[in-house]
């Protein structure tokens, strides 16, 4: 992958700080994600896989996918795309021996090309079997745990509240606000640290809300009373013996919101699609990697092959050349008339890529990034775990709800992208539907 840069122009936050990365201090912006700073100081790879040591680089920017994990002042396993930078910092990159750069053990990937079966290996010789163990054991894992406790301590606290709407988007703040303009108190939880779901990658998403939609939003919820949690993230749904929520919040607190209504707007993640070799670094999720540029003001390549379908995949295209990035190819990430991905070509970054057309003659081009546009899952998790319907349809999983957001759980509600894919406008509809039946149901329970 080529150094990423700084995008001039970009209104970038925090003051200028440095952090140690593996003995050498870098700049970097405070507050902003670990993963933008590293990012933007031409670190592509952060750590190296488990099992053949392949290297590894930030995919979805949101904490999902396990692929920056890094070693943060001590600690292993850190999602460097979730924490913020902070003055001081000690970062190493794991799983890898000597180094990330130079491991030995990704021999192992060149070695078995085909795919090493560790189970059967070495069985039935005792003493090598034994050896072999001890080796496997010492190299299971990722990551070294660290000396000592942190020093820093968790912390509980308890909030009731008559709505609780988890999710930041389109649909959960059109929800939140329509529930308190009914008259509810209301707690917006939202696990990235701003709020506007896809509106904040700053993609031109057709039919989606105008500029400065999101943080009237916000600005009318907290004058209305309302409680915004950011960088939270809410991780199961208990009832039993009235509605408990807990929420992980920043500095290792954990909240437990008991409300009277729930509205699950949680959106809809980037999964990874099937393609080859589509674990390379260099390789991003579309709305992932508009954040970066817009936001971060980091650009992690110059050559781009953009793939995906419909008009997200359209729009992130259009955001890259409109940063200064060569979009080389635009094609589709199944056999169609615009061609498709086929697989991505490189060692420890993307080099390149394999496309085919409409026919199937394959080609190769250079690239040293791959954009995939377009390409979402409902998160449904929370839904499904209050026992809430999820089927399946038109390719996708989806919580079954009613006109009003209904899910036929009592209290619980649901919208936007959770429920099926859809605009920015159609989520924020759906959302005042929720947030209104929300907000009757919370003031019967009064």
């Amino acid at each position: 992958m080529a150094k990423a840069e700084r995008l001039a122009g970009t209104a970038l936050g925090g003051r200028a700080v440095r952090i140690e990365f593996e003995g050498e201090h870098i700049p970097a912006r405070e507050g902003e994600p670990l993963a933008a700073a590293l990012l933007a100081n031409g670190v592509g790879v952060f750590s190296r896989a488990v099992k053949y040591h392949r290297a590894r680089g930030p995919y979805c920017l949101s904490g999902r996918c396990s692929q920056c994990l890094v070693r943060v002042n001590g600690e292993p396993n850190v999602t460097a795309c979730t924490t913020p930078v902070r003055e001081g910092m000690r970062v190493e990159r794991q799983n890898a021996f000597p180094s990330v750069n130079h491991d030995i053990f990704s021999t192992i990937d060149w070695m078995y090309p085909r795919g090493l079966d560790h189970h059967s290996m070495f069985a039935g010789v005792p003493v090598v079997e034994h050896v072999v163990a001890k080796v496997a054991r010492e190299m299971a894992g990722l990551g070294t745990l660290p000396d000592a406790a942190r020093a820093d301590g968790a912390s509980f606290a308890s909030h009731q509240t008559d709505v609780l709407v988890v999710g930041g988007g389109a649909a959960g703040l059109a929800a939140a606000r329509a529930a308190a303009g009914a008259g509810a108190q209301v707690t917006l939880v939202e696990e990235q640290p701003g709020p506007g779901g896809r509106l904040r990658s700053g993609l031109a998403l057709p039919n989606a809300p105008e500029g400065g939609w999101v943080s009237e939003q916000v600005e009318a919820l907290r004058a209305a009373g309302g409680h915004v949690l950011f960088g939270s993230f809410a991780f199961g749904l208990y009832r039993e013996h009235g509605t408990l929520v807990p929420v992980r919040a920043p500095g290792r607190r954990l909240v437990v919101v008991k409300p009277k209504a729930v509205v699950i707007a949680a959106g809809a993640a980037e999964p990874l699609p099937a393609f080859g070799n589509n674990d390379l670094p260099g390789i991003f999720a579309g709305r992932a990697l508009a954040r970066l540029v817009t936001v971060d003001g980091v650009l992690p390549g110059k050559r781009a092959v953009v793939a995906g379908e419909g008009p997200e995949a359209a729009a992130l295209a259009a955001l890259l050349r409109g940063a200064g990035c060569e979009v080389v190819a635009e094609v589709g990430l199944r056999a169609g008339a615009a061609g498709h991905l086929v697989k991505a070509r490189g060692r420890s970054a993307v080099a390149g890529a394999v496309l085919a057309d409409a026919k199937g003659a394959e080609r190769k081009v250079a690239c040293d990034l791959i954009a995939v546009g377009g390409v979402t899952s409902a998160l449904v998790d929370l839904a499904r775990h209050a026992g809430a319907h999820v089927a399946y349809r038109d390719g996708h999983f989806a919580v079954v709800v009613d006109a009003d957001g209904g899910t036929g759980i009592p209290g619980l509600f649901a919208c936007g992208e959770v429920t099926g894919p859809c605009t920015a406008n159609q989520a924020a509809q759906a959302g005042e539907r929720a947030g209104r039946a929300a907000a009757a149901v919370a003031g019967g329970a009064r």
